[in-house]
């Protein structure tokens, strides 16, 4: 299913709708940023996919990359592109569509987390709890993310792990205030987070 979470802007930055042929060029791309040896590479393969970041445009596009790749670069590029979205735009998105995301994000940790390289899960970890911390005030669901990491806990161990990860980033998330937020708003989600759940 994909997440019902583009806007249409005035501007067309090269979000093109994603295929397997683009998926093969992201994924390339990916292997160049991280694996090549040229400096001047790197640093083109690197300009391309900033791309991913510039526009809310490219949610759909993240959302292809992670549940159709199997490149773990092309997935944490996906991951860490809605991180950058979310982080900079949270306000244009609707109380439904940022708990939308965040079951997106979550099921997809359950299902495939034991799959993902660790680096894939930290990001979505992040991820995951940046939505949280970003909508602890907007809506109940937000806020029940323990309850959900706690659910990992009795599955199995590679799920048990994942679950004490959430929980410990989401410790870290909360008191590390984020770009946007105003310190006031940073102390007031840090203070009710203390003083509901620990």
């Amino acid at each position: 299913k994909t997440l019902n979470l583009r806007r249409v802007y005035s501007t067309h930055i090269d979000s093109v709708t994603m295929d397997s042929q683009t998926l093969s060029n992201v994924e390339n791309l990916c292997d160049a940023l991280y694996n090549a040896a040229d400096e001047n590479q790197r640093a083109s393969a690197q300009q391309q996919l900033m791309r991913m970041q510039s526009s809310l445009d490219f949610i759909p596009q993240c959302q292809y990359i992670l549940d159709h790749s199997s490149n773990p670069y092309a997935k944490l590029l996906a991951s860490n592109s809605l991180t950058q979205l979310i982080t900079s735009h949270w306000n244009n998105f609707t109380l439904p569509q940022r708990i939308e995301l965040r079951n997106y994000i979550l099921n997809l940790l359950a299902l495939k987390g034991s799959q993902l390289e660790d680096f894939v899960i930290t990001s979505l970890v992040l991820l995951l709890c940046r939505i949280t911390k970003l909508g602890w005030f907007d809506e109940s669901v937000l806020r029940d993310l323990l309850d959900e990491a706690s659910k990992f806990l009795s599955v199995g161990v590679d799920h048990y792990i994942l679950g004490l990860r959430i929980l410990n980033q989401l410790v870290d998330e909360v008191n590390i205030p984020s770009n946007g937020r105003t310190l006031p708003q940073h102390r007031k989600t840090a203070v009710s987070f203390r003083d509901l759940n620990l």
